[in-house]
């Protein structure tokens, strides 16, 4: 049966019916929201903001994958005591302790022997290792280090650092270490072995917010059948520091 509608007059009260129907809240945003002014921006515009912020979490993925396309390359670490930074393959940037003396001393060692099989450059080394006022003897040993063969495996392990003198902004540390080579036996496809016993010493100082070698000095031996109970002046008959970080990055 149809409503009947004869009763309802100009001017009268809207029904309950009428009143549910035209006072049901609208859809559509209210001039002052934020949903009104979002609908007002032209659908370009917010095509153009997904796409440029898209476009920035790219950069900055890339860019976090990727290294500088300079000639240095630069990466941060951390250790115990140093090094804290890695440059060409170089460590450095220890603390300002004596274990970070230690460390930075001994891993002149071995940089030294990195430059003689070529896999770092003199200038590299120059650049981050030495200090503004080092030696004739360090200097020569970083310019005119004795080339091994291209075909030479040498690996230098430190065994004792000992520090025979320390303050705030200058060490002197002793590093006897085992090195062992191998060498191409004159083209027959058969290799030497050779194992030898140094000790060096490098003098390192304070500079520049880091511990740069100064001095250097070598000599062959001693061999460990040699120490035993080594003579109170040597600097083996000290206790020497344990847990020293030498790494170099190809």
């Amino acid at each position: 049966m149809a409503p009947d509608f004869s009763s309802i007059k100009p001017g009268s009260p809207p029904s309950a019916t009428a009143r549910s129907t035209t006072d049901a809240p609208s859809s559509a945003a209210e001039p002052g929201s934020w949903k009104a002014a979002y609908n007002r921006i032209p659908n370009w515009k917010k095509y153009g903001l997904l796409a440029f912020f898209v476009l920035s979490i790219v950069v900055v993925l890339v860019a976090a994958t990727m290294g500088g396309d300079g000639s240095t390359s630069s990466d941060t670490v951390r250790t115990g005591h140093g090094p804290n930074e890695i440059t060409n393959g170089i460590p450095h940037g220890y603390d300002h302790t004596q274990a970070g003396a230690q460390t930075a001393a001994t891993n002149f060692v071995q940089a030294s022997n990195q430059i003689s099989l070529g896999r770092i450059t003199a200038e590299e080394a120059r650049e981050v290792l030495v200090g503004g006022n080092a030696t004739d003897a360090l200097v020569s040993v970083i310019d005119d280090p004795v080339m091994q063969a291209e075909d030479t495996v040498m690996n230098t392990v430190p065994a004792l650092v000992n520090v025979t003198d320390y303050s705030d902004d200058r060490a002197v540390v002793s590093v006897w270490a085992v090195s062992a080579s191998q060498d191409d036996l004159s083209g027959t496809g058969k290799v030497s072995v050779l194992t030898f016993w140094s000790t060096t010493t490098v003098t390192v100082q304070w500079e520049d917010g880091d511990w740069k070698a100064v001095d250097w000095s070598f000599r062959s031996g001693p061999e460990p059948s040699e120490v035993s109970f080594p003579e109170g002046d040597s600097t083996l008959a000290e206790f020497g520091a344990n847990g020293l970080y030498t790494f170099f990055v190809e």
